[in-house]
């Protein structure tokens, strides 16, 4: 009776831990809201565009110089659109368009998070960009950016730490549970990225301990892109990757 009462309370206590995981890693953004005037990016300005459901999501846009393709970018689940300044601010100089919305929940935007919803957002938000288009997705952005890709948008893909799945992510954390039955955001990109045809460049940290390099290898290994390219980057984490990339980045979207 023991045994079996312990047993309880550990599922018990597993699937209370992974709804809190799901809000929490998944989806544990930062409302806070900056004015892009703030960012010190060259023709950076604001839009903000509302869901059929009354969310609103804020979009940080910078129009292309002619003949250059927008980045249109998903962002990881870690702090705000402001905390991309840097990445935007390479971008603009270098004369790329830029579409970057902020996720439901994150840098002003309204609205609950989850992945439906989320890639709702992302498709209407794409139909209004302009082509050429290179999708960027880092992390969570890179699971948004897949099944977008997948979908047939853009002409370029961009990856930065992909994660295969999130149920792939738990099973690293819980290797002796059966969890899949209670994970509801999945994201499975492994299984999406089948379908990517687009040129495909994977940028990921060899000593990433979030998402490991395996899943980058993994990504890029099943995509279905004829050109596909990693770039793995020694002695990195899950961050702190854009200052090694930058010039095989732009390269990659100048073709």
């Amino acid at each position: 009776m023991l045994n079996t009462l312990f047993s309880v309370l550990t599922t018990s206590y597993v699937a209370w831990y992974l709804e809190r995981f799901e809000i929490e890693a998944v989806y544990p953004f930062d409302e806070t809201y900056a004015a892009p005037d703030e960012a010190g990016v060259p023709g950076l300005i604001e839009t903000r565009v509302a869901m059929a459901d009354g969310a609103e999501i804020v979009v940080w846009r910078v129009e292309a110089a002619e003949g250059q393709p927008t980045v249109l970018y998903f962002a990881g689940n870690a702090g705000t659109l402001m905390d991309r300044a840097k990445r935007f601010r390479g971008l603009s100089e270098r004369g790329y368009g830029l579409v970057a919305p902020a996720y439901r929940g994150s840098s002003g935007s309204t609205g609950k998070p989850d992945e439906t919803l989320l890639m709702e957002d992302a498709r209407l938000i794409a139909e209004g960009v302009a082509e050429p288009i290179v999708l960027y997705g880092e992390s969570l952005g890179a699971a948004v950016a897949i099944k977008l890709a997948a979908e047939g948008v853009g002409q370029r893909l961009v990856l930065e730490a992909p994660f295969t799945s999130v149920t792939e992510l738990v099973a690293a954390q819980f290797p002796a549970e059966e969890l899949e039955h209670l994970i509801t955001q999945r994201w499975n990109s492994l299984e999406a990225v089948d379908a990517v045809s687009q040129p495909l460049l994977v940028i990921h940290g060899e000593d990433d301990a979030v998402v490991p390099f395996r899943m980058g290898q993994s990504i890029l290994d099943a995509a279905g892109s004829a050109e596909k390219t990693l770039i793995a980057v020694e002695g990195r984490g899950h961050t702190g990757l854009w200052d090694e990339v930058q010039e095989r980045l732009f390269f990659f979207l100048d073709q």
